[in-house]
């Protein structure tokens, strides 16, 4: 993975898409993909990562390195199950 992200780097990409998912998250400081994706946004490239089903507690989910932006889905309804808080203390409900 991490010589994909390097190639992508090399190549000149504009955009990363991880869409990889992991049953028990890790420190980004020990998240060899969060590292790897920090050397990409010192570039200038913007890293997506989907957020994947499997969040620290029931209709939740996570982002530990902040410079990756994490997308996810609701409902087709475009409600949220939950609150939604973000990194900053705000609450989106």
């Amino acid at each position: 993975m991490l010589k994909a992200i390097d190639d992508a780097i090399e190549d000149g990409v504009d955009v990363i898409n991880l869409s990889i998912g992991y049953h028990n998250p890790l420190k980004y400081e020990d998240d060899v993909i969060a590292r790897g994706a920090l050397q990409a946004i010192r570039k200038n490239i913007v890293v997506v990562c989907s957020a994947g089903n499997s969040g620290p507690v029931a209709s939740s989910l996570s982002n530990p390195a902040p410079w990756i932006i994490t997308v996810g889905a609701s409902t087709v309804d475009r409600t949220f199950l939950a609150p939604i808080k973000l990194a900053n203390g705000t609450n989106i409900e």
